[in-house]
């Protein structure tokens, strides 16, 4: 007898879990048993839920290394796609095997030969493996994207704080809430947005506390991060908001030297990202006030400047709108514009912006006191931000949107009980109706809740007793907290200020600095 190998694949988990590999084995033992073929427990190589597409597959690289040290002559595999779907991929193993004088046998489909004829039909059975899978992973892109659309689904990828659970004969598939791990980012979420602890800072009392991170090590910025970034923490998961850019390849990194070998991500259009409602682990503005404070430090990190300038991050050229720098030569600090020379953007006109901070520095800081020698401007700019976010036209809105779905839900019961429709398909168009119904209860709910009034007088006392502190650090506070940007011109200065509010997440940082 002569001694042979086998080679089995399948491609998902739900392939192996229905025993297709066990089908392959028994065909290739069945055809080795007919043809006097002997194939040992070794030289059975086998790839469960590995896909045909690449070559890295550690059974398919055992038996090539076997086959490069001669063990058998002959190779068994029930059809060229199992081998490889890709026609590339499937050429190179071919041509490997042919190399070393081993004979690769496909038992579904009739004998090639090394004539032209035998090679032809064997690529062309190549070309149709390559167009079934591309067939096969569209159809299951697109129907990922319509089940998500529609409420019916969740991706499999949940971040930290979530467990995945398939979905059943019952329920769709869903992200189960850990108590642990959700009661963790909660904890982070507030240490950072009341007790103002930096990302390292609370990088290192997790590690003190001997906490594990989400892969299990030690917590890293960078994690801390993620987490207060992550909008499925406020109950708002997103999908399809990135894409690979190809174009990448090959240009200079950022960064360091050499260039690009593989695509980096880019944001796709905002109409084309997919929101699905998740179980939320913090409110909406503990939420909010972490993004703002992550704004404000990587907008303020003091990495970005070797010294301190008071107006850091505020002053903004007029011509291209980008930050301008500061810098201090022989004693004199001066703010400027580096695009305006070799550097300036495409399309804007070469400039000069700069200015010199023992000048703006004292007028900025006069008009913050004449601002707040006014408070009844103030008082008006904040009710005037407060009926934006009450329009009436708005709350209207939405109750006809949610009296249009209540009147759907109805009719899809109406349909139920007239047997127009299944059980199941009641529950596929039912389940998006009530997840839409149930966010826009919460938006109707947020409009009829009393609305907090701003403690204008301690607002202002605190603020009156910082713009009388020497401190340099509490000065800066202040401008930050009252000012958005400077637009620097050669006509003027345009100072574009921050309404105070009391759910305004930099209002603590007038607090902080008492």
């Amino acid at each position: 007898m002569r001694t042979a190998a086998l080679y089995a694949r399948v491609s998902t988990r739900r392939q192996e879990q229905e025993a297709t590999i066990e089908s392959q084995l028994d065909q290739l033992h069945r055809y080795a048993g007919e043809h006097e073929l002997d194939i040992s427990e070794g030289h059975q190589y086998i790839d469960q839920a590995i896909s045909g597409k690449r070559l890295a597959r550690p059974g398919l690289d055992r038996l090539r290394d076997a086959v490069m040290v001669g063990e058998f002559g002959i190779v068994l595999c029930s059809s060229p796609d199992r081998l490889a779907r890709n026609l590339g991929a499937q050429q190179v193993i071919l041509d490997e095997m042919e190399r070393y004088g081993v004979e690769v046998m496909f038992l579904n489909q009739p004998k090639s030969s090394d004539e032209p004829q035998g090679k032809l039909l064997l690529g062309i059975q190549g070309v149709f493996a390559e167009y079934e899978r591309t067939v096969i992973n569209e159809r299951m892109r697109r129907g990922r994207l319509y089940r998500l659309r529609q409420g019916q689904s969740v991706t499999n990828l949940a971040p930290y704080g979530y467990r995945y659970q398939a979905s059943d004969h019952q329920h769709n598939n869903a992200w189960i809430p850990v108590p642990e791990e959700a009661a963790l980012v909660r904890q982070i979420f507030v240490d950072y947005t009341t007790e103002h602890l930096s990302l390292g800072q609370l990088m290192e009392r997790l590690n003190a506390q001997h906490i594990p991170s989400p892969r299990g090590g030690r917590w890293a910025q960078s994690t801390v991060g993620r987490i207060l970034r992550q909008p499925a923490y406020k109950g708002t998961a997103c999908y399809n908001h990135h894409q690979l850019d190809e174009s990448t390849v090959g240009k200079p990194r950022r960064q360091g030297p050499g260039y690009l070998h593989f695509p980096r991500y880019k944001p796709r259009p905002v109409e084309d990202w997919i929101w699905f409602q998740v179980p939320p682990f913090v409110d909406e503005s503990l939420w909010q006030a972490a993004q703002e404070r992550l704004a404000m430090q990587s907008r303020y990190a003091p990495r970005n400047s070797r010294a301190p300038y008071l107006l850091r991050g505020l002053l903004v050229c007029g011509v291209c709108s980008y930050t301008l720098q500061a810098r201090t030569q022989k004693g004199i600090v001066t703010y400027y514009c580096k695009h305006g020379g070799s550097h300036c953007p495409e399309g804007v006109p070469v400039h000069t912006c700069s200015v010199r901070a023992d000048v703006i520095d004292p007028l900025i800081w006069q008009s913050m006191a004449n601002l707040l020698d006014n408070p009844q401007q103030i008082q008006e700019a904040w009710q005037s931000l407060q009926s934006e976010h009450t329009s009436q036209g708005e709350y209207q809105r939405l109750q006809q949107r949610l009296t249009g779905l209540d009147k759907q839900r109805k009719r899809l019961l109406d349909a139920y009980q007239a047997s127009l429709i299944s059980l199941d398909e009641l529950r596929q168009r039912q389940n998006p109706l009530d997840n839409q119904m149930q966010s826009i209860r919460a938006n109707l709910t947020s409009f009829s809740q009393p609305k907090p009034q701003l403690a204008l007088s301690e607002f202002m006392e605190a603020t009156q007793r910082a713009l009388s502190s020497c401190d340099f650090k509490t000065r800066q506070e202040v401008i930050r907290l009252l000012i958005e940007r400077i637009v620097v011109t050669d006509e003027a200065l345009t100072v574009e200020h921050v309404i105070p509010t009391l759910n305004h997440s930099r209002l603590p940082l007038v607090d902080h600095a008492k």
